[in-house]
């Protein structure tokens, strides 16, 4: 099975359709930094999704896995926007897998329409509903013919004071994700867990509280159960991969930067196949994607 995890592309639409109602607090902030040169960055992000669904094609991807941040603003129109531009890349819905990312939840008017769900609800199914105790949240996918199971678990929320972009598993989702690695039909099989916020950057250390995952320490202390398999994650716009031994866990952490992100363009893609796992690093040149290093080979 060939599984490819991107994050981050923050489509943006021009500032002038966001109604005047919308500019306040910490959207009035993120509207300046785009206008303070943050969004240049992002410009080419419509065209790098078509670049990736052509990778994804051409390279016979089996699941697609994004780990958020779709938008820059969480203006419900950017979600719609954003829905429309992976649609071909999420074909078929069942094959495709996400979850909000800091910027989809930016202010809390997303949450109280739910309006990620509305537009990314199809590719947020359980084929475990029982676990989910937080919204919907842990969702659990099967796919048998690679013996995994992909576990997502929404890290996101809104957060008012401009200063602050950090992340929290609710301890709901954590006891629910306790529970789902105990169950016995797992057992043997290779586990993806996903979600938006990195419990550890690139030299293993814990990010900022400002900027990270606040309760990293204790979600990685239930992933201890995993035997075989990755934690992906996005939120960070550089593609690393941070081995978590240290932490007393057998699997490492994937970053997936951000793919779309101008200069850091950048994806991971994982073959399974029985016992083995061989991991490699997309980058982005002349418009298309296109895979270099090995970054491990497990089995």
């Amino acid at each position: 099975m060939r599984i490819l995890h991107y994050s981050d592309p923050h489509f943006d639409l021009s500032l002038r359709t966001i109604p005047l109602r919308k500019w306040f607090g910490k959207r009035a902030i993120g509207a300046l930094n785009l206008l303070g040169g943050r969004g240049r960055y992002f410009d080419d992000a419509d065209e790098k999704i078509e670049a990736l669904t052509r990778f994804k094609k051409r390279h016979n991807v089996d699941l697609v896995i994004c780990t958020g941040d779709y938008t820059a603003l969480g203006l419900r129109a950017e979600l719609e926007n954003a829905a429309e531009l992976i649609a071909p890349l999420a074909q078929p819905p069942e094959r495709y897998i996400t979850l909000p990312g800091n910027h989809d939840v930016y202010c809390f008017d997303v949450l109280l329409g739910d309006h990620f769900r509305e537009y990314f609800g199809r590719y947020m199914h359980s084929d475990w509903p029982q676990y989910a105790v937080d919204d919907g949240w842990p969702i659990v996918r099967l796919f048998d013919e690679a013996n995994l199971a992909v576990i997502a678990i929404n890290s996101a929320k809104p957060n008012p004071l401009p200063w602050r972009s950090d992340g929290h598993i609710p301890p709901e989702q954590l006891e629910a994700l306790e529970k789902i690695l105990e169950d016995h039909r797992l057992r043997d099989r290779w586990i993806f867990v996903a979600t938006h916020y990195a419990a550890r950057l690139a030299d293993g250390r814990p990010d900022t509280p400002r900027h990270g995952l606040r309760n990293a320490d204790d979600f990685l202390k239930v992933c201890r159960r995993i035997g075989k398999g990755a934690i992906l994650n996005g939120h960070i716009h550089r593609c690393y991969v941070t081995p978590l031994a240290p932490e007393g866990l057998r699997i490492d952490q994937y970053c997936a930067g951000s793919v779309s992100m101008e200069g850091r363009e950048c994806f991971w893609l994982f073959d399974l196949e029985d016992d083995r796992m061989e991991v490699h690093r997309g980058v982005y040149s002349d418009g298309e994607y296109r895979l270099i290093d090995c970054a491990a080979s497990v089995g």
